[in-house]
Order: C-alpha cells, then structure tokens, then sequence
C-alpha cells in the first residue's frame, strides 16, 4: 500500500506535531529494518517484536487466514510509530485488531521514546481515523492495552475506553531478594515455599535451567506441551498451545531445533526456564526480556508425585531470586490473568479496550464489543460468578 500523509498539528497543546507519514503493509519483511530499530531503541512490548509477529502469521494466523497490516508512521523520514495489525471480516464488518492479540498478554505498539513522551490521544485518534480509512476498515479493536505505561496515560487509551477484563500483574524486582521476599510474604508463607523447595531439592538432581542448546530447548517445549494438555484435562481451562500451529508458533520463537535454525539462540523472543528434579523436568516458564522487565509469558507444571511441593511456585521464586540479582532488571510481569501466584509476587495494573468506528457498521460492532467486555468484566469481578465459570469448566472436563 502507499504511503499517506497527516497532519496531526494542533492535535493538543505540547504534543508532537508538524506532517507525518503512514504506510500501510501486508508485507512484513518489507518493514523488517525499521521494526527491529524500534523494538530495540523505542519501547515498546515482546508481543509486537518482528520475530514474534513474523512467527505468529507463519503458523496461527496462516491457519486463520489472518490478513496481517503493519502501520508505520515516520516523522521527518524517521520511523515514530509501528502497530502490528490484522484486518478480519465479521458478519461483513472489517474490523483491526491487533496481530495476534490472542496469544499475546498485552498491546502497547512500539514507539519512538521522543514521539511517545510528546503525542497526545487526539494525534493518535487522528493516525487511526487514517489507518481506518486507508485500509477500508469499519472500525479498528484495541485491546488490553495498560492504562498507565512508560509514566504516562497510553496514548492509545481513548476516551471512549473501558477497562479491560483481566488486568496485567507487575511487581517490582529492586533491592535484593530477601527484601522483595520479606515484603511481599508473610513469614509463614515464606517458611512454606522455602521448605518446598528443600523437599525438592532433597529428591535429588534439583536443577533450574535456562534452556540454551537445541536439545534442551526442545525438551522444555516438550514438556510445557504436554504438562499443558494434562492441565487443560483435569481443569477444564483450554490450551491456548494444543494446535500444531499453536506449537509450531512456540518453536518458532524459542527457536527449536527442529526448525533447523542457528543454534546460538541469541535472538529468539522467548527463553525456557525449567525446574527438573530427578532428571525429569517438574515445571516449566516461558519468558521474555524487554528492557529493565521480565515479562513472564507462559508456565507449566507437572501433575506428578512431585506436585504437592509446588514445583511451579518453586520455579518462579528461583527466577525471582536471580532477576533481583540482574541490577538490569526492575520489573516482573507475569502477565494477564488472576492466579494466586501472581498475588503473592506482584499487583494487578488496569487495562483499557479503545474501540474507533469509522462507519455506521462500525458502531454496530463497537457497541456488541463493549457490552460483551461489560459482561466478561462483572463476571471476572464475581466471586460467585467467577467460581460457578471454574466449576462448569471442571464439570465439562470431567465428562459431568
């Protein structure tokens, strides 16, 4: 697609302004050097990394027939501003999504620090009016992305904006461990997990392991898959990862052997972090590094004889004791999604969902769209509610 120009002058006092230009791509190698420049000198997320969202439309979105639309806009010639998306068709309503927003735990773009710090929400409203409009779409989606990010109100929160379902779990890391430990835990929670991990470390062959080599990485993989089918099997929550694509996906980004990639593993988005005992691994994380954060994507635990010490739980305390020793490292995400172990590391920060129409159709979607996050949102803040959706999940897994 051709490149447009927007003059976003005026948008809102202070803000950046003066003409910039937005392309619009299906293509995304054809972006490939301005990405990375951003991803790796802007800020931004893993999720909206040139290898991830290559990996993505190489397997699940492929498999979706997932129209991929990359929006980059330039000011002065430099690259500003990049949105992944994807364009799909729903009862005849175009809409934008991010790319891959369903296997990803939040949506921020990537950004140019400089631009990010100056543009205003009205600039921002005026770039998606165009993207809107240049790619025929009815409206354009954007969710779960953090209401607060980088010391600022997210430029892509718009004033129309709901708060998300689930929100996204952050603690600090600063200081050493015993102090992040001692202030999070109470004594006896931290005599607990502590005794845990001695009853594993005393089963012999206790090890934590940042996997590395093409036969680790594909054991680890190996593992998380099939620790994830159990789990979905005995509680009845679906497995994000049982599709070959799904798995396809993974291999891709923590680059596995058996894609036949450089075996350094230097610059796959996702690292494996394995807890073994025994010489089988008991429990699996999946992370990612992006500046001063840890973003904890994905995990997995056996549901074996070793379970009842809480391999999973041992794992993130051993991962929390070495980021806190990394002084490159100040944050732990763990994602989105309540768990209890989540609570006890970290506390939960809002998301937003931003939804533009650009037509009548559009508003149509847009209205469905929110009332369908209204519900999931009183559902998720129901105690009862939320135990009857655990317990029919249960049931349906069950065979009840």
């Amino acid at each position: 697609m051709s490149a447009e120009a927007i003059d976003i002058t005026g948008a809102q006092p202070g803000s950046a302004s003066g003409k910039v230009e937005l392309q619009l791509t299906e293509n995304l190698e054809e972006l490939a050097s301005e990405w990375n420049h951003l991803r790796s000198e802007g800020v931004g997320n893993p999720y909206h990394g040139f290898l991830w969202c290559q990996a993505f439309q190489n397997t699940l979105g492929t498999a979706e027939r997932s129209r991929p639309l990359i929006a980059l806009l330039r000011l002065a010639g430099r690259p500003v501003l990049l949105l992944p998306l994807s364009l799909f068709t729903h009862n005849g309503i175009k809409v934008l999504t991010f790319l891959g927003a369903r296997i990803g735990n939040q949506n921020t773009g990537l950004w140019d620090k400089a631009f990010y710090d100056a543009v205003g929400p009205a600039a921002i409203r005026s770039v998606l009016r165009q993207v809107c409009k240049e790619s025929d779409a009815d409206c354009i989606d954007l969710q779960n992305v953090p209401c607060q990010w980088n010391d600022r109100a997210h430029p892509l929160v718009l004033d129309s904006a709901l708060t998300s379902p689930n929100p996204l779990y952050l603690g600090s890391v600063r200081g050493t461990f015993e102090d992040v430990f001692n202030a999070l835990h109470s004594k006896s929670a931290r005599k607990n997990l502590t005794r845990k991990q001695r009853h594993l470390q005393e089963a012999g062959s206790y090890e934590i392991r940042v996997c590395q080599q093409p036969a680790e990485i594909e054991a680890g993989l190996e593992a998380f898959f099939e620790q994830r089918e159990v789990r979905a099997q005995i509680t009845g929550v679906p497995n994000a990862f049982s599709s070959p694509e799904a798995k396809s996906f993974l291999r891709q980004v923590t680059q596995s052997p058996a894609l036949s990639v450089s075996p350094d593993n230097t610059s796959a988005p996702l690292k494996i972090w394995t807890l073994s005992v025994s010489g089988h691994v008991r429990a699996t994380y999946l992370c990612a590094r992006d500046g001063h954060t840890l973003h904890a994507y994905s995990n997995s635990v056996a549901h074996d004889e070793f379970l009842k010490n809480s391999p999973g739980l041992v794992l993130i305390r051993e991962i929390v004791e070495k980021i806190c020793a990394d002084p490159d490292t100040t944050t732990l995400d763990l994602g989105i999604g309540e768990e209890h172990y989540k609570t006890s590391w970290t506390h939960p920060e809002p998301m937003c969902d931003s939804r533009y129409s650009r037509t009548a159709r559009g508003k149509i979607y847009s209205a469905v769209q929110t009332a369908k996050t209204r519900l999931k949102s009183r559902i998720r803040n129901s105690d009862r509610l939320w135990t009857m959706v655990k317990k029919l999940r249960q049931m349906r897994a069950s065979g009840n």
